[in-house]
């Protein structure tokens, strides 16, 4: 299961999200590697490597995108140990002292001379965008990481009607109380979980590979701590962990899954992508559908779905590179 994170985005209005149009409009804005003074890059590339011409690769009514980016590694050490180079031999030569502005320039200088010389890191993320149940997930354990990747496709489609899911039930209170009782239908309680005191400077105690049902972990219950993150297991079918910000992790398909891809009996590599992403989206839906449920259900309402996703049309040529977006990347 090649996602192992879900961070949750509901799409509060899909009439304003239009399937047929959302590969068309994503190849606007293809990704395009770093120029020699550039910082930072982002774009869109094909999710599926057997399919180089389709950016939203449909599959269970969802669409797969995927968003690259690239970044100068320029250490600011690097940057200040040249600058206070430059600044001591210019203090030396001209016998003064150089002030803070003055500096600043010089580091500001500096970083632009070393650009050139500096190696690139790339990322890619990848979402899926649910039309069927109204959500899009990132595959990402970080929210700026995952909150960049909407901030672009809302650039990318003028418009982008989407909200952080809120629950009835607050999650730390709810895992709290299935680790002091018992975790809801369908779901059991795993083997690791996160207590902490409330407050900034709460105490906390991280349990890995712990029986949750002894009196040992209850005790932090009793003492006042909370359960931040728990580990669960659903329908005998994934294994993940819950947070108190509502974000999944560590995503495993069980071996009940796992079977199921293997009797699938794929003939080549596009039949096991193909296989996989149905198994992702169906039991994905069913998964948050299932937490969301055990916490009560959303707060507020939500616009009903648009008609099912067709398959895409040919793809057209891409644009030209100039298209392609530099972004403010904030990690």
């Amino acid at each position: 299961m090649w996602f192992k994170n879900l961070q949750l985005y509901r799409i509060t209005d899909l009439s304003k999200l239009n399937a047929d149009q959302l590969d068309t409009e994503l190849r606007k804005r293809p990704f395009v590697p770093l120029g020699a003074t550039d910082r930072l890059a982002a774009g869109w590339i094909p999710p599926a490597r057997h399919a180089p011409d389709i950016f939203a690769y449909p599959n269970s009514g969802a669409m797969l995108i995927a968003l690259k980016t690239e970044e100068k590694l320029l250490p600011s050490s690097v940057v200040k140990e040249v600058a206070d180079e430059r600044i001591t031999e210019i203090e030396a030569k001209d016998l003064r002292k150089i002030g803070k502005k003055e500096a600043k320039e010089i580091r500001e200088r500096v970083a632009e001379e070393l650009l050139p010389r500096a190696f690139s890191r790339s990322r890619v993320l990848r979402a899926l965008i649910d039309f069927e149940a109204g959500w899009i997930w990132v595959d990402s354990a970080t929210p700026a990481k995952a909150e960049l990747l909407i901030q672009f496709l809302r650039e990318s489609l003028g418009t982008l009607p989407t909200k952080l899911p809120q629950t009835q039930l607050d999650p730390v209170t709810a895992m709290s109380t299935w680790l002091e009782h018992d975790a809801p239908s369908n779901f059991t309680l795993d083997a690791d979980c996160v207590l902490k005191a409330p407050g900034d400077g709460g105490a906390q105690v991280t349990c890995r590979r712990h029986d949750l049902n002894s009196d040992e972990v209850k005790q932090h219950l009793k003492t006042g701590k909370l359960v931040t993150q728990l580990a669960l297991s659903w329908d005998e079918r994934i294994a993940f962990v819950l947070t108190d910000k509502l974000h999944i992790k560590r995503l495993t398909f069980l071996d009940l899954l796992e079977d199921q891809i293997k009797e699938a009996n794929a003939e080549d590599a596009a039949a096991m992508f193909d296989t996989t992403l149905t198994l992702l989206a169906q039991e994905g839906r069913g998964l948050i559908a299932a937490v969301i449920e055990a916490l009560g259900d959303e707060l507020g309402e939500i616009a009903a779905p648009t008609a099912p996703i067709a398959a895409p049309a040919p793809a057209p040529q891409a644009p030209a590179p100039a298209t392609a977006g530099k972004v403010d990347v904030p990690w």
